[in-house]
């Protein structure tokens, strides 16, 4: 029995079991079952975590070590899966994945049909869930934009402001000048991206003399040529 890292024999694929119970309970019936199974000891992965947790660092441990060809073996479902959303999410991700998964009480193999329908089942159920939480994700967000709200940060600077801080920076107005005028801090009028600064209202005389350059060369290029007078 172990709570440490995922031994294999490089050969063959791994046979694992998990237990889970609670810190005041037994393990050791669930061990038994496991081992009766064909599970040697030294593959155990034993939980000690409530079931009403979501947090099970063994088990979070344990599973993205699984490949393909793996058997992971349990008692029951919900030593595995706390939820049946979870059963649903991480049963079909462990199918996907092409590792067994075997439950002893239940009767549940992933590898024979009944338990390949079963976990088809499983695969539909969380399509639907998907559609479920994007449908009522679009209708909020329809609603909202209905009662003219959108989504994401409130702008700190109305259009009108906006122009008037460019106004004033073109001007040769400093940043920090400029949120002094509207009343903000400095990290409002910029934020920094590695050593390049990003301006959120405002485009840097730099730039706006390089559009300013490049829109007049277009412009040359694009004129007429005149044939020069004789």
């Amino acid at each position: 029995m172990t709570e440490s890292s995922l031994r294999r024999t490089p050969s063959a694929p791994a046979v694992v079991g998990y237990a889970r119970a609670a810190a005041d309970q037994s393990r050791v019936p669930q061990i038994d079952a496991l081992i009766r199974t064909g599970v040697a000891g030294e593959s155990i992965y034993i939980e000690r975590a409530n079931g009403h947790k979501t947090a099970w660092p063994e088990r979070d441990l344990l599973l993205p070590q699984l490949r393909s060809g793996d058997t992971i073996t349990i008692t029951r479902l919900d030593r595995l899966f706390y939820s049946v959303q979870n059963l649903i999410v991480v049963g079909t991700d462990l199918r996907n994945r092409g590792i067994r998964i075997y439950v002893v009480a239940q009767h549940i193999d992933s590898n024979t049909f009944e338990g390949r329908d079963f976990f088809g089942m499983m695969s539909v159920f969380a399509s639907l869930h998907h559609e479920f939480v994007r449908a009522a994700t679009n209708d909020g967000l329809a609603a909202a934009r209905a009662r003219g709200k959108t989504g994401g940060r409130r702008p700190l600077l109305t259009p009108e402001q906006a122009e008037e801080a460019q106004q004033l920076y073109d001007s040769g107005a400093s940043i920090p000048k400029i949120a002094q005028t509207f009343k903000t801090g400095r990290s409002t009028m910029t934020f920094k991206t590695g050593r390049s600064t990003i301006y959120r209202y405002i485009t840097p005389k730099q730039r706006t003399d390089q559009r300013r350059t490049v829109n007049t060369r277009l412009s040359s290029a694009q004129s007429p040529i005149r044939p020069a007078a004789c």
